[in-house]
């Protein structure tokens, strides 16, 4: 019985998490068949170079894609009924192969990942992925779905000990572990489909700012290389490196047939 009533909490805990979002915008659907042909065609050539350049490169480069990209951002703003569109880029000289934005618009961009990246277009896309959390006001929800799952994880456990006969500080303990396991929940809840809205909306980013998807879409294709899974897990806060291939051919096909280059919203 105690074992049920874990079980029911534990479900109810992940439900109420994970229930109060979802992607704005309509996401292209992959299957698991389409992400392992992926992977296979990108294990075909495991081949990872590196194109490391100065500093000063790598600054400019930024400056001048950053400029590029935010010139016609604004009518994809006006879609996602945000007003947050000013973007600040920032070049990062560490080894982390990383990219993120924060609360203010700043993206970040470390050498670590810019090394991997050939072409403009590649390096463009990265930037555009993460303009595309900011505009779809990820960063907000992510900020939210934590606070809410250490709420909701910290009522639980501390609850369900207190039920099995717990004395206060053993109540006290159990609810501090479940604030900790439910701000975790909260940052996996929403990230992977925060990040498949982050690669669609980064396509029509791209497209409207007259970069060449095909030639973007290798940045997906190093992504995959690197994190060397086809599938994601519940545990992943990313989707896998060939789900987005897949997902990304999905989305440039979807951008060639639209008139006004705009995302499509999901239905209600």
């Amino acid at each position: 019985m105690r074992v049920s009533r874990l079980v029911c909490l534990a479900g109810a805990w992940c439900l109420a998490v994970q229930g109060c979002g979802g992607a704005a915008f309509k996401l292209p659907p992959v299957s698991d068949r389409e992400a392992l042909l992926a992977a296979e065609e990108i294990d075909a050539d495991p081949n990872l170079p590196l194109f490391p350049r100065s500093d000063a490169y790598y600054r400019e480069t930024i400056g001048r894609l950053g400029r590029q990209l935010t010139e016609r951002v604004a009518a994809i703003c006006a879609r996602a009924e945000t007003e947050k569109c000013r973007f600040t880029f920032r070049y990062v000289d560490d080894d982390e192969v990383n990219a993120h934005v924060d609360g203010e618009a700043q993206i970040f961009l470390h050498r670590g990942l810019l090394e991997y990246l050939q072409a403009d277009e590649e390096i463009a896309a990265v930037m555009a992925h993460e303009m595309s959390h900011q505009i779809a006001g990820h960063v907000d929800e992510s900020t939210r779905s934590i606070l809410l799952g250490a709420l909701v994880g910290g009522l639980l456990m501390g609850g369900a000990a207190a039920a099995g006969g717990a004395d206060q500080a053993g109540a006290n303990d159990a609810a501090g572990m479940g604030m900790t396991y439910g701000s975790r929940i909260g940052q996996l809840s929403f990230s992977k489909e925060q990040e498949r809205e982050a690669d669609l909306l980064a396509a029509y980013v791209l497209a409207r700012a007259g970069f060449d998807l095909r030639r973007a879409g290798r940045m997906f294709e190093v992504l995959a290389k690197l994190d060397g899974y086809a599938l994601s897990s519940w545990k992943n806060t990313h989707p896998m490196g060939a789900e987005r291939v897949v997902a990304w051919r999905k989305a440039m096909a979807e951008v060639d047939a639209s008139g006004d280059k705009l995302p499509r919203m999901a239905e209600p």
